[in-house]
């Protein structure tokens, strides 16, 4: 199909956090160069943690490490992730400050190896909605950690994704291709949910956007 690039989640069963530098080497690099894949971005599972997970997130720093090196062997500059879960039934708000103080110890890390953190808005995290996000991104203010704009997931949390795209397109800088409809909040064929893909994807392009 002439695609060349992809987004590195996981290997034969194995999250791709669970992966080793050497591993990468040894185990995964050969098989990209004989197919002539090259990856645009790694899916990890950093900030899929609960926020008062203390030793979950200290293993997530040391994760990170690792994964901005794989990221040089790899030739990748981009590393996708959360900003942690609150337990159910929680009010969300009073976690910012400590929400916006451990994605800024994320960037930190990726700024020692030049790497970008791309944060989705993915559903029940503490930014899944638009203003949530947009504080992140103001408060974090890295060169280090720019934003994802997933459609279906904004569109599960009843958000409006052209107001999504208007509020937060100059920190986005890497787009996930999903669609999705509010009614039953289940995925559909891109461009025929309420994700107004076309649209916006015209709109993004006419400002200048391109694919990493």
């Amino acid at each position: 199909m002439g695609m060349h690039y992809f987004s590195l989640r996981g290997i034969n069963s194995r999250n791709i956090g669970d992966f080793s530098v050497e591993d990468i080497k040894e185990n995964v690099l050969p098989h990209l160069k004989r197919w002539d894949v090259g990856v645009s971005s790694i899916g990890s599972p950093i900030g899929k943690v609960f926020i008062n997970d203390e030793e979950g997130f200290k293993r997530q720093k040391k994760m990170l490490d690792t994964l901005c090196q794989i990221c040089h062997v790899l030739d990748c500059k981009y590393i996708r992730i959360f900003s942690f879960y609150i337990l159910k039934g929680e009010n969300t708000d009073p976690y910012k400050d400590e929400v916006i103080n451990k994605l800024k110890q994320f960037a930190e890390i990726a700024g020692k190896y030049n790497v970008i953190l791309l944060h989705e808005n993915e559903k029940d995290i503490y930014g899944e909605i638009l203003r949530r996000c947009h504080e992140i991104m103001k408060a974090v203010d890295s060169p280090y950690f720019k934003a994802i704009l997933d459609f279906a997931n904004f569109v599960q949390c009843g958000e409006d994704t052209q107001t999504c795209y208007d509020f937060l397109k100059d920190e986005t800088v890497y787009i996930h291709i999903k669609d999705a409809v509010t009614n039953d909040n289940q995925n559909v064929v891109c461009g025929t949910g309420e994700g107004e893909i076309p649209e916006i994807l015209s709109k993004a392009i006419r400002g200048g956007y391109k694919a990493p």
